[in-house]
Formats: structure tokens, C-alpha cells, sequence
């Protein structure tokens, strides 16, 4: 395996030294293809030219770019994929502050959805100047919309039996296993939250092309699609139609301003496109580190115990509570940050986890580092926990929070066995019961009165954190607890977020509690450091060097099975593994 990773790098490292480096140029166009995902980090595998492009990364190399008179304009390919809804509003932003210094920004799609749903990408095409659409190509507009999956007559079938309790009725992730369909509290929850990011969505859409009317208008719109290519140009929701080349075309005269931007042409004459990642590393080295340093911790996917992980196969990351408390550790013991950053995409995960991290949150502020809290499309339940303690919590309109709950069971599996003609028996010393723990028995009067009680005090001892971290009454967050899920905009109305907004607004925080000027430059730098590829690569395999818990190289992403499967196995398996898992619910079709 090594060999075959580092054999060809090394052949072609020759070649490499031997050629110059590449300059900007004197006139491009930015590209950005935003049919590919855009994550909030980075995991294994970037040096080796896998390196996914990052919230973070966009919304600063635009600001770069906006700055750079080498930079004439923005070109990008956008469609139907998938961004969640705080990624759509905070690049919509990001867009919309480099179209504010005067340069054009161009989109085209070759679809918004193909039978399929494509609001979001529509959604973040409204923030160019001209949306070019593809003949053939439709805008696939829809209400959103979520649906559920459940499992209870399958598990009946097979003869397995979901034992599960939860605090309280709006905690709903245990209800694919025990229940038919949505219940009273977990349709009013979704039904709440998709209202809300529709709201939103809608009033996004609308001031950004208020020739479509008002956002009632556009609800109407959301309402009526699919519309073809000729539909969408008629109705306004498209400049003009075009293939690719057209599209770039029109970026090229935008940029030069020549001629009727709208009329495209496919003329190669004019800037050069450059991919955006390629200009900020081209150039990053005239770029100082001047300002004060802010440290930038990410806490991105199932929060669980260890060393964060990645699964190499299909990219799914886990937030070890070891790397991430690591990291604010190391950044708390660095003199030159002054503040930290947590960046938060987390539906929640182990309790225990959550606390580690938690910890050092509020371990940082004694020492004397602010923290904000940055939520980008999900930080529910162990990922508001984890937030819960910072000087600001920062939220998207569309970030889903809040969760504040608890579930925890087991899933009796005996009678499923049973039926291939295995069977169990056991034996166990003196008058104990083994109930608690086994999968092939269903809880006894005293056991499951035990995993009452101790669900019950992980919810009130949630709540009673919430209070503290957010300087309110256990009575004050009760009645916004109870595990349900919130819109970013709905958890600010109700306190448990301070600020609306993304990495600008994140870093705005920062400057308040640092008492600074509203311009002032800031260094953000990424805890834990970038080790040399070897390094990563070698930890990819097994341990990480290091010579204890404290040494930085410690910290860092181990490939494992996928996280998430294993940990929600955990949970309906063994309820000493008691989960905060909110349901991962899709806001944009």
C-alpha cells in the first residue's frame, strides 16, 4: 500500500522541482464547481490531492479575490446538489460580498435537478448576476419537504425488539425503530423546522431576484415546479440559455465589459479561468499572517469517543473527543491565540464525548481564550452540548439545533436468532441480573427502572449545563429542551443562539470580545497543525507518534470502519453507549 501511494509522487517529484512556479496571472476569471460538495474540513488523504473544498476556504478566497484587481470576475457551475441550507446561505453571502466590489459573477447549471429536487442549488445560483441554464435543462423548484423511515414491522417480522426510552417527546431518533410513521410531537418538530428553513429560503430567493416578487411569490414558484428551460426564462427564474462555453463567454465580456453580457458567444479571448483553490495557493505566499491569531477548531460528524476517524470509502467523519479537546488544549497552551473558534457540523453523538469537549470549552474561557461557537448545518443535541459554553453561539437562519435530549435502549435480538434455530442461555453468579446488558433478554422490572433513572438524569443534568453555559434557570430551558429540533433563527428567539450568520459573523464575535476595530485583520489558524504527508499518511494505519496525550501529534484523523454505523449500533445495542443523536433530517430537496 505505501508503495504504491508513495512510488508514483516520488517518481514525478523530479519533474516537479525542475519547473517554476505558477503565477496568478494579470486577468482571471475565478472558477468554483459547486455541483461538487463543500465540506467544513478536511480529513486524510488532501495531500494527496483529495482535498475537498471548504465552507471556510470559499468564504476567504472571495474575500481575497473581491481585493485582487488581477481578479476580473467569477465563474461557476452550479446544479442540484445537495448543500444543506447554512452552506447555501453562508456561500450565497460570500457570492454576494465579491459581486459588492463591482466584479461580475456568472452561474450556469446544466440542470437544477434532473427529476430530481433542486431548490438549494436555485437557491444559490440567485446570488450571481446571470443564471445561465443548459437547453434541456429544467429548474426542479419544490416546497421541502422530509420524509421519515420506519423500521417497527420489520424489526417485528424478524423478531427483533426495539426496547428504547427517550426524554422526551420530541426526541424523536429512536422512532424509526418503535413506531409506523410520524408521531403527534415528531410531525410538529419537522413541520416547525421545515416552515422555518422554507421561510427563509424563500425570502433569500426573493431579495436577491425581485423581479420574481415577494417571497409569498416565490413560495407560489416553489409550488409549481418542475419548469422547463423555456418555462424558466419566461418566468425569470434563468437570463438566458446556453451550453457551457456560452456561459463563459458571457463571464469573459462581463469581465472586460464587452458587449451584451447576456449574448455569451464562447469567446476565448479575455481573462483566464482559474480554479479558486489554485489562486489562494498561488497567492498565499505574498499573502501576511498579520492580526491577531484566532485559533479554529472543527468538530465535524458523530461525536463519539477517541481519536476523530474517517471512513476512507465514503469520505463519513467522526469527532473524536480526543482530537477535538486535544486541539482546544493545544490552542489554549499556544501565547499567541487570543480567541478560538469552534466550528461545529455535528447531528450529536456519545454523552460522555460530548462532555470531554464541553470541558475544555469552558476550560479555555477560565484560562482566558474566548470561544465562539460557529454552527454550520447541523449542531444538534451533542453538538449543541459541546457548544453550550462558549462566549457567543453563532448560527445560520437554517443551522438545525437545539435537541436538548437524551435516548438510550437496547434491541432484544433473541427471537430473531431463533428463527434460524439458534438459541441462548446463561449463567450468571448469585442473584444478579444480566438484563441490563444482554441483547438476548428483555429488561426486568429492576433493570429497566435503572435505565429510566439514568436517562433521566443525563436529561436533567443537559438541561441543568444548558442553564449554566447560557446563563439562564433549568425553568428557562425546559420548555425549549424536551430533544426538539430548532431553525437557527427560531433557537436565537428562544436564547439558545446569540448570533445569526456564518464565518463572517463568527470572526465579527471575535473581534467584539477581543474589543478590536471592525476591520481588523485576524490569523486564523487551524488546531490541530497540519503534519508533514508522510506523517498523515502513516497515521492513516495505525497510532500516531507522539510521546503522550499532550503532544500535538497526537491529535489527529484515524481511518477506521464508518463511524456512524458502528456508533448508532452501539446505541440500541448496549445502553451504556447512551446517544444524543438528533434525526439527520435533509431541509433542502
Amino acid at each position: 500500500m505505501l508503495a504504491i501511494v508513495l512510488v508514483p509522487p516520488m517518481m514525478c517529484a523530479p519533474l516537479m522541482f525542475g519547473m517554476g512556479a505558477p503565477s496568478v496571472g494579470d486577468a482571471v476569471i475565478i472558477e468554483l464547481d459547486l455541483e461538487q460538495p463543500v465540506v467544513e474540513a478536511t480529513g486524510p488523504g488532501s495531500f494527496l490531492g483529495a482535498q475537498a473544498q471548504t465552507t471556510r476556504g470559499i468564504v476567504e478566497g472571495l474575500e481575497r479575490a473581491a481585493a485582487d484587481p488581477r481578479v476580473k470576475g467569477l465563474y461557476a457551475r452550479i446544479g442540484g446538489a445537495g448543500h444543506g441550507l447554512a452552506t447555501v446561505s453562508e456561500l450565497h453571502d460570500a457570492i454576494s460580498a465579491f459581486r459588492a466590489s463591482g466584479k461580475p459573477a456568472i452561474a450556469f447549471s446544466e440542470s437544477f435537478g434532473e427529476l430530481s429536487p433542486g431548490t438549494g442549488g436555485y437557491a444559490l445560483a440567485t446570488a450571481f448576476d446571470q443564471i445561465w441554464l443548459q437547453p434541456a435543462g429544467s429548474v426542479s423548484l419544490s416546497p421541502l419537504a422530509a420524509e421519515g423511515m420506519f423500521a417497527r414491522d420489520a424489526f417485528e417480522k424478524v423478531g427483533v425488539k426495539p426496547m428504547l426510552t427517550a426524554r422526551k417527546e420530541y426526541k424523536n431518533a429512536p422512532n424509526t425503530f418503535t413506531e409506523q410513521g410520524f408521531t403527534e410531537s415528531h410531525r410538529e418538530a419537522t413541520l416547525s423546522l421545515l416552515s422555518s428553513a422554507q421561510q427563509t429560503l424563500t425570502a433569500l430567493i426573493a431579495r436577491a431576484r425581485p423581479a420574481l416578487g415577494t417571497a409569498d411569490a416565490v413560495t407560489v414558484l416553489l409550488g409549481g415546479g418542475p419548469y422547463t428551460d423555456a418555462e424558466s426564462l419566461k418566468l425569470g427564474l434563468v437570463d438566458a440559455l446556453g451550453h457551457r462555453d456560452d456561459a463563459i463567454g458571457a463571464a469573459r465580456a462581463a469581465a472586460t465589459g464587452a458587449g451584451d453580457t447576456a449574448s455569451g458567444g464562447g469567446d476565448d479571448d479575455g481573462p483566464t479561468l482559474l480554479w479558486l483553490h489554485r489562486y489562494v495557493e498561488r497567492s498565499e505566499k505574498a499573502q501576511k499572517n498579520d492580526g491577531v491569531t484566532v485559533a479554529v477548531v472543527s468538530a465535524v460528524g458523530q461525536i463519539h469517543r477517541g481519536p476523530s476517524n474517517i471512513d476512507p470509502l465514503s469520505g463519513t467523519q467522526g469527532a473524536g473527543a480526543d482530537t477535538v479537546a486535544g486541539a482546544l488544549r493545544a490552542a489554549v497552551a499556544d501565547d499567541d491565540v487570543k480567541a478560538i473558534i469552534l466550528r461545529i457540523d455535528s447531528p450529536g453523538g456519545s454523552v460522555v464525548a460530548s462532555e470531554t469537549i464541553a470541558h475544555e470549552v469552558k476550560r479555555a474561557r477560565a484560562k482566558g481564550k474566548f470561544v465562539v461557537a460557529s454552527m454550520a448545518n447541523v449542531a444538534g443535541s451533542g453538538g449543541y452540548y459541546i457548544a453550550m459554553n462558549a462566549d457567543r453561539i453563532v448560527a445560520q437562519p437554517g443551522t438545525i439545533t437545539g435537541s436538548i435530549g437524551v435516548y438510550a435502549g437496547k434491541m432484544v435480538t433473541s427471537d430473531a436468532f431463533a428463527k434460524v434455530g439458534v438459541t441462548f442461555d446463561s449463567v450468571v453468579v448469585g442473584d444478579g441480573d444480566d438484563s441490563f446488558f444482554s441483547t438476548n433478554k428483555a429488561y426486568s422490572d429492576a433493570a429497566r427502572a435503572r435505565l429510566e433513572a439514568m436517562v433521566d438524569g443525563i436529561y436533567t443534568s443537559f438541561v441543568g449545563a444548558v442553564a449554566a453555559g447560557r446563563g439562564k434557570t433549568p425553568d428557562e430551558i425546559e420548555p425549549v429542551a424536551r430533544g426538539r429540533i430548532w431553525s437557527g433563527v427560531d433557537a436565537q428567539a428562544r436564547g439558545l443562539v446569540d448570533v445569526l450568520g456564518g464565518w463572517t459573523a463568527s470572526r465579527a464575535a471575535v473581534r467584539e470580545l477581543l474589543t478590536l476595530p471592525a476591520n481588523a485583520p485576524l490569523h486564523l489558524k487551524e488546531f490541530p497543525q497540519e503534519r508533514p504527508p508522510l506523517q498523515q499518511l502513516l497515521a492513516l494505519f495505525g497510532p500516531p507518534p507522539g510521546d503522550s496525550s499532550e503532544d500535538a501529534a497526537s491529535m489527529s484523523l484515524r481511518t477506521h470502519r464508518p463511524v456512524v454505523d458502528a456508533a448508532v449500533l452501539r446505541a440500541i445495542t448496549r445502553p451504556e453507549a447512551v446517544m444524543m443523536m438528533t434525526p439527520t433530517l435533509e431541509v433542502l430537496p
